[in-house]
């Protein structure tokens, strides 16, 4: 944009000498004042063009641009007092002062110093009138405004730039921090799982394993028996390990919907424990972002192994509702309930609790509400919010 308008300026100054040189050299009578005329219009030309057109050594807010610019004033200056009509080069020259991306103390003597040049030249031409000293005056006061409003508008563009690349990092920088903290908390819900179920089942198959040994030149009988316990056992921690490698790969959402998904997994949690089990979607179904899907089905899935665990349950229901502006998932289970006011009422005895779900909702905008009573069931409610990439499925 800043080229564009200096090549639009850069033009202006070409025809305004142009026009300039022609119209004096027409009127001036002497030969010898119209070769210097012309001589000093094609220098002045010249020096336009190297030091403005070519290097930009005339537009350069640094001190090393006021030898180039008092270069281009020489040039000017016998040429003002020879014809009048060489004022007209002082929008060129008003934009040098001003052109440079500088503070308004330095851009300011610049447009002194131009208005004092028409001055001087045009009192010596034609004697000096305070009018002329006045509207120079003027001119300058209102350039160094213009110049410093200018400068104070490009300083807070600078602050606003400044101010969002630091939003932009600060967002990078949460973003990179959210994943960490998604990453330890999958890596705590792990150890957890772990110490609730493989790690108790080990220490159980290592105890009857021992015990089994001990009796078995007392009792054969007994250490028959511990070795079937230690079976039992050992076929119930591979289940559970089993279980959680499962829950760690979301298969089922790489070949269906996140509907099919929670039917599939209704069918085997009831083919493992026996509880009827069924999943049913209501409201129009819409796209889903990938991250969402796997957030409501790792609920249904931590909420249904709270029932395995704590419930007691006969029967557990999970329901996907699509609505305009949100999708929910409820697991409501008729078991034994619990206290959720109690000191260990948040369900996180049985590992992944309803606190850790109550993150991995909140990490994509989501609620998780819970609904119990001791002796009455329990009901699961999570809501994640229809975003923007979810909206414009348009089904």
């Amino acid at each position: 944009m800043f080229k564009r308008g200096q090549t639009y300026w850069s033009a202006l100054f070409f025809v305004l000498l142009a026009v300039s040189a022609g119209s004096a050299v027409a009127e001036l009578s002497s030969g010898a004042r119209r070769g210097a005329t012309l001589a000093l219009a094609a220098g002045l030309a010249l020096w336009y063009w190297h030091e403005v057109v070519r290097t930009g050594r005339a537009l350069s807010s640094r001190a090393a641009a006021l030898p180039s610019l008092a270069v281009g004033a020489a040039l000017w200056t016998p040429l003002l007092v020879s014809h009048w009509i060489f004022q007209l080069l002082m929008f060129s020259a008003y934009h040098l002062a001003c052109s440079a991306p500088a503070p308004s103390r330095r851009a300011v003597p610049r447009i002194a110093a131009v208005s004092t040049l028409v001055v001087a030249t045009v009192s010596v031409r034609d004697g000096f009138q305070p009018l002329n000293l006045v509207f120079y005056g003027a001119v300058t006061v209102a350039l160094g405004l213009f110049v410093a409003m200018t400068q104070a508008i490009h300083e807070q563009s600078e602050q606003r730039r400044q101010l969002l690349e630091q939003l932009e990092a600060a967002r990078g920088e949460l973003a990179a921090s959210e994943r960490r903290a998604g990453v330890l908390a999958e890596r705590q819900r792990l150890a957890r799982e772990i110490h609730d179920t493989l790690a108790q089942g080990f220490a159980s198959i290592v105890t009857l394993s021992e015990a089994a040994r001990a009796q078995a030149r007392i009792s054969p009988q007994a250490a028959m028996r511990r070795l079937e316990e230690t079976g039992q056992v050992a076929r119930a921690s591979l289940g559970e390990a089993r279980r959680a490698i499962w829950a760690l790969r979301p298969e089922a959402l790489e070949h269906g919907s996140l509907g099919r998904a929670l039917a599939g997994l209704a069918t085997e949690f009831g083919a493992q424990t026996g509880i009827d089990t069924q999943a049913a979607v209501t409201g129009g179904e819409h796209e889903l972002a990938p991250e969402a899907q796997e957030a409501l089905l790792r609920v249904a899935q931590e909420a249904l192994a709270n029932v395995r665990k704590h419930a007691r349950a006969r029967r557990v229901r999970l329901t996907l509702s699509y609505l305009d502006d949100a999708t929910l998932l409820d697991v409501r289970d008729d078991g034994v309930g619990f206290d959720p006011e109690a000191p260990d009422g948040n369900g996180s005895g049985g590992g992944f609790g309803l606190a850790g779900m109550r993150e991995r909702l909140a990490a994509h905008g989501g609620t998780l509400t819970v609904e119990a009573t001791p002796g009455q069931g329990t009901t699961v409610a999570a809501a994640l919010p229809r975003g923007p990439a979810d909206a414009g499925d348009g089904r």
